[in-house]
């Protein structure tokens, strides 16, 4: 068994692959230059770094447009976070499991880990809710409209930040009436039982709204 940590990736052309952290420091994009090359057209250049020190690892966010998540949560701009035995850890829309060899795992330990809730595979369109696929799929901008909640998780986002994701080509010029709308039928396919609290989706009266993963 190899003394470094390793991450393997869940989704995407790599899905499989296997990257052992060898080096004190591996970056983590789309450049050339990197340690660590992401396939994604989601991901920055320089994405991430993730730091060996001693036997631990710490992942931090390198300014990236689309984001650094670290069991469903988003690291702040230039946040850091360290990297426990099975957490899940994502760069933009590329996920990995990462693994410590100086854990001690047991069969039991590995069930704990569960899946969230509600996760999206951004290369596919593919939506599942409680590891059950969503059939028929999100149509183009109701994928978009999630997608747009789901990179922002935990924050509330405004309908004018909604408005300028989903519709770019309407230059802003996008009703509230149509942003509602719109998440109501998203929020009808992943949260079929309407006459119960809001699970993923939360409505932010007067601004916007908030998507959880749980």
């Amino acid at each position: 068994m190899s003394r470094f940590g390793r991450l393997v990736c869940l989704n995407g052309p790599k899905s499989g692959a296997e990257f052992d952290l060898v080096q004190n420091l591996t970056i983590v994009g789309r450049a050339n230059d990197v340690q660590l090359l992401l396939e994604d057209q989601f991901a920055s250049r320089h994405h991430a770094e993730i730091e060996r020190i001693d036997s631990a690892y710490q992942v931090r966010d390198m300014q990236s447009k689309n984001g650094v998540f670290v069991d469903g949560q988003r690291l702040e701009l230039g946040e850091s976070a360290w990297l426990s035995d099975g957490c899940e850890v994502q760069f933009a829309s590329t996920k990995f499991r990462f693994y410590d060899p100086s854990a001690t795992v047991t069969a039991p330990s590995l069930m704990a880990v569960r899946e969230p809730g509600l996760r999206i595979d951004a290369s596919t369109r593919q939506v599942f809710v409680d590891g059950v696929l969503l059939d028929p799929p999100l149509s183009v901008k109701q994928f978009d409209l999630l997608w747009f909640l789901f990179q922002n998780r935990g924050r509330v986002v405004s309908k004018d930040e909604i408005a300028q994701a989903v519709w770019p080509e309407s230059q802003g010029d996008i009703y509230d009436a149509n942003i509602d709308r719109m998440v109501s039928r998203v929020r009808s396919r992943i949260e079929p039982d309407e006459s119960a609290e809001p699970r993923f989706i939360s409505t932010v009266r007067g601004y916007g709204y908030q998507l959880f993963v749980r």
